[in-house]
């Protein structure tokens, strides 16, 4: 959702790289059992083993990553090369919410405004959809359903842009997402 209103302005010789920040409750779990012998899952991270840090993973090839280049090329002219994007997960020591940062190269000169006006183009009529003129933070997600996208900066050439999106993954986890990227990409 960060390079879809991006996607007709991208710079073909970059690559977009995307930083994604979540709690320790995306990084997945891992089958266990608990003192009586039944059946339980474990989160992979704790904030114990984080102590106090954050932890990138999946540096290369995450499965986002792939999911990502699909669906945007989807988005792409029939004539054009797939559509690659750098993702680079970690966690952090908070249970739930990602916020994710998006480094995207431009093809042409752009400001901030224009930035935001394109975003508020491709998702009007979104009702999980929030714009923040500030940089998203994680008090903005945690415990609200929805996206939210905001701190639109470019660079001083005119030819970057960084976006930030968030969204707490237990209230807007994957069954909401999955509806709401349906509805965007089946329009």
């Amino acid at each position: 959702m960060l390079l879809a209103p991006l996607i007709s302005h991208l710079n073909s010789h970059a690559m977009p790289t995307v930083f994604g920040l979540s709690g320790y409750s995306g990084a997945g779990t891992v089958a266990s059992t608990n003192s009586e012998g039944e059946p339980i899952s474990l989160p992979k991270v704790s904030p114990e083993s984080l102590r106090g840090g954050v932890k990138p993973y999946s540096l290369t090839d995450h499965i986002h990553e792939r999911e990502a280049e699909f669906h945007l090329s989807s988005l792409l002219s029939t004539n054009a090369m797939g559509m690659k994007v750098a993702f680079v997960p970690s966690v952090g020591t908070w249970f739930s919410g990602i916020l994710t940062t998006a480094s995207v190269p431009l093809n042409g000169r752009f400001t901030a405004r224009q930035i935001g006006e394109l975003f508020e183009k491709k998702y009007e009529g979104e009702r999980l959809v929030r714009f923040s003129k500030s940089v998203p933070e994680l008090r903005d997600v945690e415990g609200k359903h929805g996206w939210v996208c905001g701190g639109f900066q470019v660079h001083s050439d005119g030819e970057r842009v960084v976006v930030v999106g968030g969204l707490d993954n237990l209230l807007k986890g994957a069954a909401t997402q999955c509806l709401q990227v349906c509805s965007f990409f089946c329009r």
